[in-house]
């Protein structure tokens, strides 16, 4: 099963063994890498995401922080709370990562850079979007934050959000899921351009070919490809030629 996710500057795609990654550098090029999901891919995953949350949410969590610590019953969930609150308060950037990796995924042809504008056509929204867990969480949240209080509700929403998908099917997909998607749409995504449908596109090739790939040498190839292809209609027009004249 391959696994996306984005962060403002870049965009992952990972499976069980390995994790792709590309960016989009100042000129507009896109930059790949692959790793195996080892420690030093894990530490690379790690780091990029980290220290590219915004200034400004680190400035919610670390006022959050201290606020709890001032409080006599010590609100932890608010941490819980603020966590899957970043889903609404995604900077621009990494909506249209976002966007970009959802379109890549919902395309159902070969994800090849001629399928560019198909890739752009498809679908913002995705079924297994972290959002899905974030809608979940906040409505059973708010369902028992009265009379569970603000800590037991926060717990008893994270198993939902784990449980619900499994084992209340019908539930996730005609209430949630809707919700979700609305939200997708409207606030978690928005339209890529091209650069990052290139981006995106590029990340999940360099996964399914296990090889940092760009945007050159898949041309590359293709110009290639396209001359075999002209070699070979010349052999078999030579061959025909000879045939008939025999």
């Amino acid at each position: 099963m391959i696994r996306g996710m984005s962060y403002p500057k870049g965009v992952f795609f990972m499976n069980k063994h390995h994790l792709a990654h590309a960016t989009i550098l100042k000129d507009n090029e896109v930059v790949t890498k692959i790793y195996k999901l080892d420690n030093q891919g894990m530490r690379f995953f790690i780091y990029r995401t980290l220290f590219s949350v915004p200034f400004y949410f680190l400035l919610i969590l670390i006022a959050a922080f201290v606020w709890i610590s001032r409080q006599p019953t010590f609100p932890f969930y608010w941490l819980l709370l603020l966590a899957f609150g970043y889903h609404f308060m995604f900077p621009h950037s990494l909506k249209q990562y976002h966007g970009a990796e959802h379109k890549v995924f919902s395309y159902h042809g070969k994800k090849t850079l001629d399928a560019l504008e198909r890739v752009r056509a498809s679908s913002i929204v995705n079924r297994n979007c972290s959002t899905n867990l974030a809608v979940t969480f906040y409505i059973v949240f708010l369902i028992g934050w009265w009379p569970l209080g603000g800590h037991l509700a926060a717990l008893v929403a994270l198993i939902a959000g784990w449980a619900i998908p499994r084992f209340l099917k019908p539930m996730d997909q005609k209430v949630l899921f809707p919700i979700s998607a609305f939200l997708q749409r409207r606030v978690t995504t928005t339209e890529p351009e091209t650069r990052h449908l290139k981006a995106a596109l590029l990340a999940y090739i360099s996964l399914i070919r296990n090889e940092a790939v760009t945007e050159q040498m898949l041309l590359e190839e293709k110009r290639l490809e396209q001359e075999r292809e002209q070699i070979k209609q010349r052999e078999e027009r030579i061959l025909e030629t000879e045939y008939r004249e025999i």
